[in-house]
C-alpha cells in the first residue's frame, strides 16, 4: 500500500510552506549575498558538521558531508572564477569535479579518481549495501579538508572561510 497524502499531512504541507514562505533566519555564516561565498560557506559548514558527526559515530552522514564539502568547495571556485553560472546549478554531483578539471583547477587524474570515488563508494554507501566505517569517514573528511584548504588558498580568501 503506498504512502498517501493523508499519511503525511500536515507535515508535507508544513515543509512546502517552510520553503515557500518560511522565515529568512539563515544558518550561521550563510547570510552573504555573493553566490560563490554561499557555496564556500556551505562547504565550511559541511566540514564543521562532519567533524561533529564523526565524533558522534555517524559515519554515513560524515561521508555524505565530506563529499558535499568537496563539491561545494569546487563549485565556489567555479562560480568565483566565472566558470559556472550560479543561476544554472550543476545537474549532477560530479559536474563540479569534471568542470574543475576542464578549467584546470584540478588535474585530470584527480578528477577521474574523485569521480570514481563518488560513483563507486559514495553511491554504494548511501544507496546500496556499502557500510560506512570510522576509517572511511575519517579518510573522506581528511580528503575534504585538504581539497577545501587548497581551494581557499588558491582563491586567496581565507578571511571568507568560516571553518572552525
Amino acid at each position: 500500500m503506498p504512502i498517501t497524502f493523508d499519511d503525511v499531512e500536515p507535515e508535507l504541507s508544513d515543509a512546502e510552506d517552510a520553503f515557500r514562505y518560511g522565515s529568512q533566519d539563515a544558518e550561521a555564516g550563510l547570510d552573504v549575498s555573493d553566490a560563490s561565498f554561499v557555496q564556500l560557506r556551505k562547504a565550511c559548514r559541511s566540514l564543521s558538521g562532519a567533524d561533529v558527526l564523526l565524533e558522534d559515530g555517524y559515519y554515513t552522514l560524515t561521508i555524505e558531508a565530506a563529499f558535499t564539502s568537496i563539491e561545494k568547495s569546487l563549485l565556489f571556485w567555479l562560480i568565483d572564477e566565472s566558470h559556472q553560472d550560479p543561476a544554472n546549478p550543476p545537474q549532477s554531483h560530479t559536474t563540479a569535479i569534471n568542470r574543475s578539471a576542464d578549467v584546470g583547477l584540478i588535474s585530470e587524474e584527480v578528477a577521474e579518481r574523485l569521480d570514481d570515488l563518488w560513483k563507486e563508494n559514495r553511491a554504494q554507501t548511501y544507496y546500496q549495501d556499502g557500510i560506512a566505517t570510522r576509517e572511511r569517514a575519517r579518510a573522506m573528511l581528511a580528503l575534504a579538508d585538504r581539497v577545501h584548504s587548497h581551494v581557499v588558498n588558491l582563491a586567496g580568501i581565507r578571511h571568507e572561510c568560516i571553518c572552525d
